[in-house]
């Protein structure tokens, strides 16, 4: 995005966000997933940091690997929600034409939702409204007292 080098390449943090999550999401979907079926429940992956999908080198960022994943799992494309914010509309307009592009996008149960929220209270008033299923957060540290107060909240609505 012009002005904005964070995403002009991928950088090692970026790339080691992508990694994990592209790891992490089928072993933890493979996990919650049975649970889920079990209470007639979805699953979700939230990313509050999403950036444009895309960076300008043509490389897919994060959530662009979460729904392509999704689409070639059954389970997932028909279970999982999926949210992304970022704070720059730029980069949300940008995320949804890059959402928008993905072969077999409208083969998702859920189509994802973009959001364009700074990460504050905004956001926390955003997951009260929602009947919050089995999640998967990857945030950074920078942002722990909102993750706290929605990890409270998503242990209220499951009454845990």
């Amino acid at each position: 995005m012009a002005g904005d080098s964070f995403f002009d390449e991928q950088t090692e943090q970026s790339l080691i966000k992508a990694r994990i999550v592209e790891k992490y999401l089928p072993a933890w979907a493979k996990v919650i997933i049975p649970h889920a079926k079990k209470r007639g429940s979805q699953i979700a992956y939230i990313d509050l940091f999403a950036g444009p999908g895309r960076y300008e080198n043509g490389s897919k960022s994060t959530p662009i690997k979460v729904l392509e994943t999704a689409i070639a799992h059954p389970d997932m494309r028909n279970m999982l929600k999926t949210l992304f914010n970022d704070a720059n509309s730029q980069h949300t307009n940008s995320l949804q034409s890059a959402i928008n592009a993905i072969p077999g996008i409208q083969t998702l149960k859920y189509q994802p939702n973009v959001i364009n929220y700074e990460v504050g209270e905004n956001i926390v008033q955003t997951f009260k409204q929602l009947n919050l299923v089995p999640t998967l957060f990857f945030v950074s540290l920078g942002i722990q007292r909102i993750v706290i107060r929605t990890y409270q909240l998503s242990r209220q609505k499951l009454g845990l």
